[in-house]
Order: C-alpha cells, then sequence, then structure tokens
C-alpha cells in the first residue's frame, strides 16, 4: 500500500471536491423534537431548584445548550422540512429567537451557580416564547 501524504490545501481541495453526504432519512420531525428534546429540556430548567451539586449545574446546562441546538432544528423548519412554510413565517422566527435566547440567559446564569437568575430566565423569558408559539401553532 502507497501512502500519500497532502498538504492542507491539497486535503481541502479533496474535501471541497468530494460529493454532497445525504441524508436518507430526515430523522425525527418537528413534533418529534418538540415532544422528545425542547419539552424535556425546558421543564428541566422550569423544575430547577436547590441546586446542590456541579453535576446538577452541568445537568442543567446541558438542558439549556440542548434548546439552543433544538431551537437551531426549529427556526429552519424541522430537519423534515415539514414545518418550512410555518418557518418562513416572522412570529415563528420570533418565538423560536426569543426561545434561544432564554435558553442562552439561562446558561449564563448556570455558569454562574446563580439559581435565582436561572428562575428568571426559565420563567420570565423562555416560558412565554413557549406558551405563544404553542398558542398559535398548537392550538387546544
Amino acid at each position: 500500500m502507497r501512502r500519500v501524504l497532502l498538504s492542507g490545501m491539497s486535503a481541502l481541495v479533496l474535501l471541497t471536491a468530494a460529493p454532497a453526504w445525504t441524508q436518507p432519512d430526515p430523522g425525527l420531525n418537528i413534533r418529534e423534537v418538540m415532544l422528545s428534546v425542547i419539552a424535556p429540556m425546558t421543564n428541566k430548567l422550569w423544575a430547577a431548584s436547590d441546586i446542590r451539586s456541579d453535576e446538577q449545574w452541568l445537568e442543567l446546562e446541558q438542558a439549556a445548550m440542548t434548546v439552543i441546538a433544538a431551537g437551531t432544528v426549529v427556526a429552519q423548519g424541522g430537519p423534515d422540512g415539514a414545518y418550512s412554510e410555518q418557518a418562513k413565517n416572522a412570529d415563528w422566527q420570533e418565538y423560536t429567537q426569543q426561545m434561544m435566547a432564554a435558553a442562552r440567559q439561562a446558561v449564563r446564569a448556570i455558569q454562574n451557580h446563580d439559581e435565582a437568575a436561572l428562575f428568571t430566565a426559565g420563567n420570565e423569558a423562555l416560558y412565554p416564547p413557549c406558551e405563544n408559539c404553542h398558542a398559535t401553532y398548537l392550538p387546544r
């Protein structure tokens, strides 16, 4: 077997010339992302109290980061594109951006081990866009 060393530029050219990777199965739909990813993570943030260990803070930070990551998928209309038309709506984007901003606020509170700020981030910043979006897009 012959080994070939590539310079950084040559490797970059090979990588950019490679065919695009396609995902045959889109994975979770937007409802599944909301129910199985965002809802449990926001519930962790809302239920946080009497946090005593670094492990608890880390779990909360991971929950907030997961909300931010899932928010990116939601902003795009979901991984399967089923909500791509809704994602074009200004209010969909506004709710999603507010949710992600609130999760970032929660991350800052968590990193500072500030339980009062986490409560504020969850209840005053995160809860309203979630409820408003549900009222608009998931009427009861």
